[in-house]
């Protein structure tokens, strides 16, 4: 594991140099970050090599102070200052409390740029880290918004072998849909990583990661073009298809999100997956053999429809909608599901077809619509999503 000592072993850093607490020089360092905003801590991840310029604390010695003190709380390894333009000189009494906490206090040249200090930096944590773990903290970092400079975090996505920006993306979220032990989320990402890897022969990329939140396994397609992901989607979705089926996981359901090109819609593609799948509890069901799949482009218009009813649906089904029983819910559920078939929805049922058509008329009775005209089948229709939603 790289320590701070490590890297300033470097050559192209030697001319870092080291101004206090030098007892931490042989503390962890497990990511580079750069911060010049006032809140710095709370973007600190632990054993951070920490780089500013204190803009944000250059008027207030007290404060920076302070800094130093909630750097060492929250196990940063080391703080490096480009102390010109903004600071000119640190107080003295700013080192003796950088030697009292162990934090490493390194001062930056003013030749050398922030970028030169991450490249060379990244590198070396790289050699003894795990390259899995790594692209998927950045890809983590990119979804969730944990960075502060849009320049660095591309670099770093090149160090790891990704060219963000001139990349398309495409996110597939395997979700396993009731709750969860560690024995079958552990399958879950297993199975990922195995699609991942199969699907290497359909799309010609470096890697395509797995992120993994709890029940939920990602993974990140990438591909030089758009086509050659929309080409393979169908033989992606059938790979998932048989390796769940081999993993023996029940209930699990698949969402695709949208296709885009660069960091931004790396984010959007990975939530849209996110989304499709509480959409396609209400919306839809896209029934594979062993898992259900739904599709960001398919499912997108619902997401405006979603909305208008979990917003104004108590408004669009006035109280008489209150006196539909669940029985007369389930005949409208099962008569639309067989496509306004009669005999179909009896027989899956289990009940008469003229007791079928006498709930349909009571249905008619209640609410004033018929189920013979169109127009009045679509407000019913609606009417069932809007109970799904209510839940």
């Amino acid at each position: 594991m790289a320590t701070v000592k490590d890297i300033l072993s470097i050559p192209a850093l030697r001319k870092l140099k080291v101004i206090g607490g030098k007892q931490g020089l042989n503390k962890r360092v497990s990511y580079v970050t750069v911060l010049e905003v006032p809140d710095i801590v709370k973007w600190l991840k632990g054993n951070d090599f920490l780089i500013t310029s204190l803009f944000a604390f250059k008027d207030s010695i007290i404060e920076q102070t302070k800094l130093i003190d909630s750097l060492a709380d929250e196990n940063c390894s080391c703080l490096a200052i480009k102390i010109v333009p903004y600071v000119k000189e640190l107080d003295k009494s700013i080192i003796e409390r950088a030697d009292c906490r162990g934090l490493v206090l390194v001062e930056i040249p003013v030749e050398m740029t922030y970028i030169e200090i991450i490249v060379n930096a990244m590198d070396k944590i790289l050699e003894d880290r795990d390259i899995d773990y790594m692209i998927e903290k950045y890809m983590k970092d990119i979804i969730f918004n944990n960075y502060d400079n849009y320049a660095i975090m591309l670099q770093r996505g090149k160090l790891l072998g990704f060219n963000i920006q001139e990349s398309y993306t495409l996110a597939i979220t395997l979700n396993i849909n009731h709750k969860t032990n560690d024995k079958e989320e552990n399958i879950l990402r297993k199975t990922a990583k195995s699609i991942a890897k199969e699907s290497d022969t359909l799309i010609k990329f470096t890697y395509n990661p797995v992120v993994t939140m709890e029940e939920k396994s990602t993974i990140l397609f990438f591909a030089s073009e758009e086509k050659d992901i929309e080409n393979n989607l169908k033989s992606i979705l059938e790979l998932i298809d048989k390796n769940v089926k081999i993993c023996g996981l029940e209930d699990v359901k698949v969402g695709v999100g949208s296709i885009g090109e660069g960091l931004e819609c790396l984010k959007k593609s990975y939530f849209h997956s996110l989304e499709v799948l509480e959409l396609g509890k209400v919306f839809n069901n896209h029934n594979y053999v062993y898992c259900y799949v739904y599709c960001y482009d398919e499912l997108k218009i619902y997401s405006v429809l979603e909305k208008c009813l979990r917003e104004n649906g108590d408004v669009i089904f006035d109280k008489k909608f209150d006196n539909i029983d669940s029985d007369l819910l389930l005949t409208l559920e099962s008569f639309y599901a067989n496509n306004m078939d009669v005999a179909k929805c009896s027989e899956d049922l289990f009940i008469h077809k003229n007791t079928v058509r006498y709930r349909l008329k009571k249905v008619k009775e209640i609410t004033g619509y018929d189920t013979s005209i169109f127009e009045h089948n679509f407000n019913l229709y609606l009417f069932l999503l809007y109970k799904k939603i209510k839940g």
